[in-house]
């Protein structure tokens, strides 16, 4: 699908180079899944919306921990403090809609304007990363100043074992690859 999110997966800086490092095509890859999920929610009825969002939710949580615990910290050395601060400040706006999304059924009449607000909010974040914090990374890796293809296994492995944490507790907690998609099916099963 390549509506009005989903097209940007195949422009500019948004594509996944041959040369990114294993960092930057983990979390870009990632980009790609959220701008396809929002897309498929402008369309959706309320079932498939209920589910896309519950989705969402839960890897937008992973994500976001991810970012958080590893890969933030990593780049505030190299790229200051300012770019990692508006991010976490980002994150912390995403974070409170999926709380107020993950009371909800799917049947309220603000539910799709949430999950919209979210998509928007999700997307101007992971644009500003695609075109500016992973091009920043990108030229500090190019020049010996940081690893990311290091990082990039520490994140994987991060988000593998906060993916089995969802699927054993049926949770996202307070961070939140087993398989993604199923782990999002049980989730989901949870709110019904």
């Amino acid at each position: 699908m390549s509506g009005k999110y989903g097209a940007r997966n195949g422009e500019g800086r948004h594509v996944i180079a041959e040369d990114d490092p294993l960092a930057i095509s983990l979390l870009k890859q990632e980009h790609h899944i959220f701008r396809t999920l929002f897309d498929e929610a402008e369309e959706a009825d309320e079932q498939r919306l209920t589910a896309i969002a519950r989705e969402l939710c839960m890897r937008l949580t992973v994500h976001m921990a991810i970012e958080e615990e590893i890969l933030y910290p990593a780049l505030k050395p190299i790229i200051g403090d300012d770019e990692v601060n508006e991010g976490i400040v980002e994150h912390q706006s995403g974070k409170r809609i999926i709380a107020e999304l993950e009371q909800l059924d799917g049947s309220e009449e603000l539910f799709g304007a949430k999950v919209h607000v979210l998509g928007e909010e999700t997307i101007h974040h992971v644009d500003e990363e695609d075109e500016d914090l992973f091009e920043d990374g990108k030229a500090a890796h190019a020049d010996g100043r940081i690893d990311l293809n290091a990082l990039g296994e520490r994140l994987r492995a991060r988000q593998a074992e906060l993916y089995d944490q969802i699927a054993a507790t049926g949770e996202t907690g307070k961070t939140c690859e087993a398989q993604p998609d199923e782990v999002a099916r049980a989730w989901c099963s949870r709110s019904r």
